[in-house]
Protein backbone atom coordinates (compact mmCIF):
# COMPACT_ATOMS: atom_id res chain seq x y z
CA UNK A 1 0.00 0.00 0.00
CA UNK A 2 2.81 2.49 0.95
CA UNK A 3 4.38 1.75 -2.58
CA UNK A 4 1.35 2.47 -4.32
CA UNK A 5 0.69 5.52 -2.13
CA UNK A 6 4.38 6.73 -3.55
CA UNK A 7 3.09 6.10 -7.38
CA UNK A 8 4.64 2.86 -8.10
CA UNK A 9 2.63 1.41 -10.76
CA UNK A 10 3.02 -2.46 -9.78
CA UNK A 11 2.17 -2.09 -6.49
CA UNK A 12 -1.20 -0.22 -7.46
CA UNK A 13 -1.54 -3.01 -10.07
CA UNK A 14 -1.03 -5.19 -7.15
CA UNK A 15 -3.63 -4.14 -5.14
CA UNK A 16 -6.24 -3.98 -8.07
CA UNK A 17 -5.55 -7.88 -8.60
CA UNK A 18 -5.39 -8.63 -4.75
CA UNK A 19 -9.35 -7.23 -5.00
CA UNK A 20 -10.46 -7.63 -8.50
CA UNK A 21 -12.79 -10.40 -7.44
CA UNK A 22 -14.43 -8.57 -4.73
CA UNK A 23 -14.56 -5.39 -6.83
CA UNK A 24 -15.88 -7.32 -9.87
CA UNK A 25 -18.32 -9.50 -8.02
CA UNK A 26 -19.61 -5.92 -5.87
CA UNK A 27 -20.00 -3.83 -9.08
CA UNK A 28 -21.38 -6.56 -10.96
CA UNK A 29 -24.52 -6.61 -8.32
CA UNK A 30 -25.54 -2.82 -9.32
CA UNK A 31 -24.99 -2.54 -13.05
CA UNK A 32 -28.09 -4.01 -14.66
CA UNK A 33 -26.25 -5.12 -17.91
CA UNK A 34 -22.85 -7.92 -16.94
CA UNK A 35 -21.53 -6.21 -20.11
CA UNK A 36 -20.49 -3.31 -18.40
CA UNK A 37 -18.62 -4.56 -16.00
CA UNK A 38 -15.56 -4.47 -17.04
CA UNK A 39 -15.85 -0.86 -18.41
CA UNK A 40 -17.41 0.26 -14.67
CA UNK A 41 -14.18 -2.19 -13.23
CA UNK A 42 -11.99 -0.12 -15.17
CA UNK A 43 -13.48 3.34 -14.61
CA UNK A 44 -13.03 2.02 -10.49
CA UNK A 45 -9.60 1.52 -10.98
CA UNK A 46 -8.92 4.89 -12.92
CA UNK A 47 -10.92 6.78 -10.05
CA UNK A 48 -8.64 5.01 -7.65
CA UNK A 49 -5.32 6.26 -9.09
CA UNK A 50 -6.53 9.89 -8.99
CA UNK A 51 -7.55 9.47 -5.61
CA UNK A 52 -4.39 7.76 -4.23
CA UNK A 53 -2.62 10.56 -3.48
CA UNK A 54 -5.27 11.68 -1.13
CA UNK A 55 -6.13 8.51 0.82
CA UNK A 56 -6.20 8.76 4.07
CA UNK A 57 -4.16 5.61 5.53
CA UNK A 58 -5.88 5.86 8.87
CA UNK A 59 -9.18 4.38 6.97
CA UNK A 60 -9.71 1.03 5.52
CA UNK A 61 -8.55 0.54 1.94
CA UNK A 62 -11.65 -2.13 1.48
CA UNK A 63 -14.33 0.67 2.94
CA UNK A 64 -12.82 3.36 0.67
CA UNK A 65 -12.36 1.07 -2.46
CA UNK A 66 -16.32 -0.09 -1.90
CA UNK A 67 -17.06 3.69 -1.95
CA UNK A 68 -15.80 4.59 -4.99
CA UNK A 69 -16.55 1.45 -6.73
CA UNK A 70 -20.12 2.42 -5.62
CA UNK A 71 -19.96 6.16 -6.79
CA UNK A 72 -18.73 4.91 -10.23
CA UNK A 73 -22.01 2.39 -10.28
CA UNK A 74 -24.54 5.02 -9.43
CA UNK A 75 -22.89 7.42 -12.20
CA UNK A 76 -22.45 4.86 -14.77
CA UNK A 77 -26.45 4.82 -14.17
CA UNK A 78 -26.98 7.86 -14.58
CA UNK A 79 -25.41 8.48 -17.75
CA UNK A 80 -26.66 5.23 -18.99
CA UNK A 81 -30.28 7.27 -18.25
CA UNK A 82 -29.54 10.05 -20.23
CA UNK A 83 -27.59 7.88 -23.06
CA UNK A 84 -31.50 6.14 -23.26
CA UNK A 85 -33.38 9.50 -22.92
CA UNK A 86 -31.47 11.24 -25.16
CA UNK A 87 -32.03 8.42 -27.87
CA UNK A 88 -35.36 8.03 -26.69
CA UNK A 89 -36.19 11.83 -27.77
CA UNK A 90 -33.97 11.14 -30.43
CA UNK A 91 -35.89 8.62 -31.73
CA UNK A 92 -39.50 10.77 -30.95
CA UNK A 93 -37.94 13.68 -33.24
CA UNK A 94 -37.38 11.35 -35.86
CA UNK A 95 -40.91 9.77 -35.66
CA UNK A 96 -42.62 12.94 -35.44
CA UNK A 97 -40.68 14.59 -38.77
CA UNK A 98 -41.76 11.34 -40.42
CA UNK A 99 -44.48 12.46 -42.73
CA UNK A 100 -47.41 10.17 -43.78
CA UNK A 101 -46.48 7.58 -40.67
CA UNK A 102 -47.27 6.90 -37.29
CA UNK A 103 -44.95 5.61 -35.52
CA UNK A 104 -46.82 2.25 -34.87
CA UNK A 105 -46.38 1.75 -38.71
CA UNK A 106 -43.11 -0.71 -39.44
CA UNK A 107 -42.64 1.60 -42.58
CA UNK A 108 -41.54 4.78 -39.65
CA UNK A 109 -39.78 2.40 -37.43
CA UNK A 110 -37.52 1.21 -40.24
CA UNK A 111 -36.92 4.61 -41.24
CA UNK A 112 -36.31 5.63 -37.64
CA UNK A 113 -33.56 2.70 -37.18
CA UNK A 114 -32.07 3.84 -40.70
CA UNK A 115 -31.77 7.45 -38.82
CA UNK A 116 -29.85 6.37 -36.26
CA UNK A 117 -27.73 4.02 -37.98
CA UNK A 118 -26.60 7.06 -40.15
CA UNK A 119 -25.77 8.49 -37.09
CA UNK A 120 -24.02 6.11 -35.56
CA UNK A 121 -22.34 5.79 -38.46
CA UNK A 122 -21.94 9.37 -39.09
CA UNK A 123 -20.25 9.57 -35.34
CA UNK A 124 -18.00 6.28 -36.35
CA UNK A 125 -16.63 8.70 -38.85
CA UNK A 126 -15.59 11.32 -37.20
CA UNK A 127 -11.84 11.96 -36.08
CA UNK A 128 -11.14 11.16 -32.30
CA UNK A 129 -10.42 14.90 -31.74
CA UNK A 130 -13.70 15.79 -31.79
CA UNK A 131 -16.41 12.76 -31.52
CA UNK A 132 -14.23 12.20 -27.84
CA UNK A 133 -15.36 16.34 -26.68
CA UNK A 134 -19.00 16.01 -28.11
CA UNK A 135 -20.19 12.52 -26.71
CA UNK A 136 -18.55 13.33 -23.51
CA UNK A 137 -19.94 16.82 -23.48
CA UNK A 138 -23.27 16.12 -25.09
CA UNK A 139 -24.25 12.33 -24.50
CA UNK A 140 -22.58 11.72 -20.84
CA UNK A 141 -23.14 15.82 -19.66
CA UNK A 142 -19.56 15.81 -18.39
CA UNK A 143 -18.92 19.69 -18.35
CA UNK A 144 -16.64 21.12 -20.54
CA UNK A 145 -14.08 22.19 -18.07
CA UNK A 146 -13.52 18.28 -17.11
CA UNK A 147 -13.60 17.04 -20.74
CA UNK A 148 -10.43 19.80 -21.12
CA UNK A 149 -8.58 18.97 -18.00
CA UNK A 150 -9.30 14.94 -19.32
CA UNK A 151 -8.28 15.49 -22.67
CA UNK A 152 -5.41 17.86 -21.54
CA UNK A 153 -6.70 20.42 -23.64
CA UNK A 154 -8.44 24.03 -22.92
CA UNK A 155 -12.17 24.31 -22.32
CA UNK A 156 -12.06 26.78 -25.53
CA UNK A 157 -11.12 23.94 -27.34
CA UNK A 158 -13.48 21.52 -26.38
CA UNK A 159 -16.16 24.24 -27.09
CA UNK A 160 -14.83 24.11 -30.87
CA UNK A 161 -14.24 20.84 -31.08
CA UNK A 162 -18.03 19.99 -30.50
CA UNK A 163 -18.96 22.78 -32.25
CA UNK A 164 -16.66 21.44 -35.53
CA UNK A 165 -18.13 18.01 -34.92
CA UNK A 166 -21.89 19.22 -34.76
CA UNK A 167 -21.25 20.84 -37.82
CA UNK A 168 -20.16 17.79 -39.56
CA UNK A 169 -22.57 15.90 -38.58
CA UNK A 170 -25.20 18.18 -39.85
CA UNK A 171 -23.25 17.93 -43.01
CA UNK A 172 -23.68 14.10 -43.26
CA UNK A 173 -26.71 13.81 -42.03
CA UNK A 174 -28.26 16.41 -44.29
CA UNK A 175 -26.88 15.04 -47.68
CA UNK A 176 -27.84 11.33 -46.59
Amino acid sequence: MTLALHGVEPAFALLCARHSRRLRSLIAARVSDPGDVPDVVQETHLAMWRALPRFDIQRHFESWLTTIAVNKCRDWGRRRSVRRDTLARFQGEVAGSATGWTAGHAESLLLENERLDALHEALAQLPAALRDPLIRTALHQVPQAAVARDLNITVKAVEMRVRRARQRLHNVLTMA
